[in-house]
């Protein structure tokens, strides 16, 4: 996650955030439904920070519904 999601490459000696930190801030981030597609993009309010979005199976199954898929 630190490589992947916040971009920090080889981080030495002291990490940015402490294990608990960081298991407190992916709780915060985890979907609420299972199964869920997950995608990182750019903030719409900071452009230069990522949020994770989830979209959910009703979701999926509404646009199936408006693109005529059954």
């Amino acid at each position: 996650m630190m490589t992947h999601y916040f971009m920090i490459d080889s981080v030495e000696g002291a990490s940015l955030l402490s294990e608990e930190e960081l298991d407190e801030y992916l709780f915060d981030l985890r979907p609420l439904d299972y199964p869920c597609l997950a995608m990182i993009g750019t903030s719409i309010n900071q452009p230069l920070l990522n949020e994770v979005t989830f979209i959910y199976r009703e979701q999926i199954a509404l646009w199936a519904e408006k693109m005529g898929v059954n």
